[in-house]
């Protein structure tokens, strides 16, 4: 039955066309990001050159005295440089980037980059120090206080770098929502008509006197999941494939926090593990939004009409949802980019709980509601 059902709704051609499409436009649209935010229409207009990468080859991983003592002396040579050649406008030989005031720019950041993964365990100790000196005054004042300092205290201490690693892709992916937005789209196209196209084709009387009713509808909203996490499997590697040919990934074992815009994050937790991370919550608001749709298709008796309502349902989500405090808002989960960023946590019964936590339950109740409206719903219809 769960066969039947794959291969009635989710195994065309047409769809299959479909996604090719998508997943091409979702390439287009990577590109485009690098094109205006990631340096690509600096590259492409000739203003960098690959000496860049050359650099960062060098200098990138595990930080050692050879390595600070070279970036010193080649920051002293671009500076020279600079200081014979003044602002140019063509590129010469003999530099990185092609000026060397971008030389100088870019040993600049290295630098900058080194200082905070060398200076990041004193960070650590003075946050882990500063939750302890909290968490002993709220003592007996305030147990949420206490807790959340205790929390602090734990996720803080003990840290330490000894790295540093490029962060343009990881910062890029860990924001990027269009393919999940894609991926909203293809379970619209696939999904939708799940239980409605039974009355248009008439099977719907046909399963109603077969007397499996239940387990026909239980088929459907198996398949309809099997789909959702292939589709956003697929969809979430493309996006790290994209990635990876463009900005190019980096320091997957290194802790999160190596890179600067996550020196906050509370977990301690890899690169990679964070964009396992990423695609599980993304999985999980998909399923959610897979099983509104099984929902919508139950009380539609038109295929046509029941895509409509699901996307009006799905641009409802949306839209709708950026009026909702971010620790309801179940779009926080497409991109959890400040999930990664800060400590944002909320009293329940003074205890701090993680946002994502309070989110995360709040979107499995809503699929959970959704799926068993599908099913009472699909059994009185079908």
């Amino acid at each position: 039955m769960l066969k039947y059902e794959l291969k009635k709704y989710i195994l065309k051609p047409s769809l299959h066309i479909c996604i090719i499409v998508l997943f091409l436009l979702n390439f287009v649209k990577v590109f485009e990001l690098y094109y205006y935010t990631g340096g690509g229409r600096a590259v492409l207009s000739g203003n960098a050159v690959q000496g860049t990468d050359i650099l960062y080859d060098k200098y990138s991983g595990k930080i050692t005295d050879e390595k600070i003592n070279g970036l010193k002396t080649e920051l002293a040579n671009a500076e020279q440089m600079l200081k014979e050649y003044g602002i140019i406008e063509e590129p010469i030989e003999g530099t990185y980037c092609g000026y060397p005031y971008g030389d100088v720019n870019l040993f600049k950041d290295l630098i900058s980059s080194y200082e905070y993964a060398i200076l990041y365990s004193n960070k650590s100790a003075e946050i882990t120090e500063n939750a302890r000196a909290n968490a002993e005054f709220y003592s007996d004042k305030s147990r949420y206080e206490y807790r959340l300092s205790k929390l602090y205290e734990d996720c803080y201490k003990g840290r330490s770098l000894d790295g540093y690693y490029q962060s343009e892709g990881h910062k890029a992916i860990f924001d990027y929502k269009f393919s999940a937005l894609l991926s909203m789209f293809i379970i619209v196209l696939a999904i939708s008509p799940i239980v409605s196209k039974e009355y248009v084709i008439g099977y719907n009387k046909l399963i109603s006197s077969s007397g499996k009713r239940g387990s026909v509808m239980l088929a459907k909203l198996t398949a309809a999941a099997i789909f959702t996490f292939a589709v956003t499997l697929i969809l979430f590697a493309s996006d790290m494939v994209y990635f990876q040919l463009i900005y190019g990934f980096d320091g997957f074992s290194a802790p999160i926090y190596a890179l600067q815009e996550f020196e906050m994050s509370p977990f301690n937790i890899t690169l990679f593990g964070a964009l396992v991370i990423t695609f599980v919550l993304r999985l999980v608001f998909l399923l959610m939004f897979t099983f509104l749709v099984t929902a919508v298709s139950s009380f539609c008796k038109n295929d046509i009409i029941s895509m409509v309502v699901s996307v009006a349902a799905g641009f409802l989500l949306v839209i709708g949802s950026e009026l909702l405090p971010g620790v309801l808002n179940p779009t926080t989960l497409i991109g959890p980019t400040e999930l990664f960023t800060n400590m944002n946590v909320c009293n329940i019964l003074d205890f701090p709980v993680f946002n994502v936590v309070v989110t995360l339950t709040e979107v499995i109740l809503l699929a959970v509601v959704f799926a068993v409206v599908s099913v009472r719903r699909g059994m009185k219809c079908c």
